[in-house]
């Protein structure tokens, strides 16, 4: 009896042992199967959520009071409400402007394209700016930078005084055609001569290749004013006045922005910040940037390839 006993202990301890490897098996086999179905149900669960962010986004855009103009303080730009830790079953959402630097506060909202130097259109002194004040080239290099970039959009052969075509970049030790037609995408800037990875880093959050080429004077930043070719101390008074409460300057109008060329005008020219000159010049420079025509409708004859950038002011809807 007593060895019958020790043999179904035997049995029994083997069993439980097998039993035991069976279910580590089992469990090593069932759960990366378990993690890839939670991983899975996870990344259903921020797809939607990522695109009830663009719904919001979509919706806040749609829903823009201020239709004849836009401005930092409407409501797909500042909106904190709407774009912060938005809360939905499953998760919450934020749409934010750009990632900050430590300690610096984020943002939440749209940028608009419309507030960037657009690649496809600027004329060459835009350009050759943008490289030397936001890239920080020396002159010559701005030029010859701005030069490459005029031949690579262009559709013919024809070299800009220090520009580079088709001869140059097939020479190349790993050789690639010239465009010869509007950029892309951003990265694209890689590909002009003389156009560095540091050069591009220094300028790739104030270009864009949307929009018509003009810039909104109520969102675009001291750079990208100056860029276009407005002098810094008068570019620092247009931030300055349309970051106070407008109802200073005209009785009724929403703070935060511009409505229109005169009372820019005039506020401009209370705080002393135009000269003779640059008064006679800026309603030029700022008035064509109307308003396209609705739909279906005859638009105005475009500004002659070459011409200086005008501001949108006011404007259409920018593409965000």
């Amino acid at each position: 009896m007593r060895n019958k006993k020790g043999s179904i202990l035997i049995i029994v301890l083997w069993a439980l042992f097998f039993l035991a490897m069976l279910a580590m098996a089992i469990g090593a086999y069932v759960r990366p199967q378990l993690d890839l179905s939670k991983r899975m149900l996870d990344n259903t669960k921020m797809r939607y959520l990522a695109r009830a962010g663009v719904e919001r986004a979509v919706f806040e855009v749609e829903n823009d009071k201020t239709d004849d103009y836009d401005g930092l303080l409407d409501s797909w730009s500042a909106n904190d409400e709407a774009f912060k830790n938005a809360e939905l079953d499953g998760g919450t959402f934020s749409v934010m402007k750009s990632r900050r630097s430590s300690g610096e506060k984020e943002e939440y909202g749209l940028i608009d394209e419309e507030r960037k130097i657009n690649i496809n259109k600027a004329p060459y002194n835009v350009l050759k700016n943008l490289f030397e004040i936001a890239a920080q080239a020396g002159e010559e290099d701005a030029g010859i930078m701005a030069d490459c970039v005029l031949d690579w959009r262009d559709e013919d052969d024809s070299l800009h005084k220090a520009g580079a075509e088709e001869e140059y970049y097939s020479s190349l030790a790993k050789p690639y055609h010239c465009k010869n037609g509007d950029f892309e995408c951003l990265e694209e800037l890689l590909q002009v001569k003389g156009v560095t990875p540091e050069i591009f880093d220094k300028v790739k959050d104030i270009i864009t290749i949307y929009g018509d080429g003009v810039v909104n004077i109520n969102t675009a930043g001291i750079q990208a004013l100056q860029i276009v070719g407005i002098d810094g101390k008068t570019a620092q008074m247009i931030i300055n006045l349309r970051q106070v409460s407008v109802v200073e300057r005209e009785p009724g109008a929403p703070a935060g922005a511009f409505t229109d060329t005169a009372s820019m005008m005039t506020a401009l020219n209370e705080k002393g910040a135009l000269s003779g000159a640059e008064a006679g010049e800026m309603p030029r420079v700022v008035g064509a940037g109307a308003r396209p025509p609705p739909r279906g409708a005859t638009r105005p004859p475009r500004p002659p390839r070459g011409a200086p950038s005008p501001f949108r002011l006011p404007h259409s809807k920018p593409r965000r």
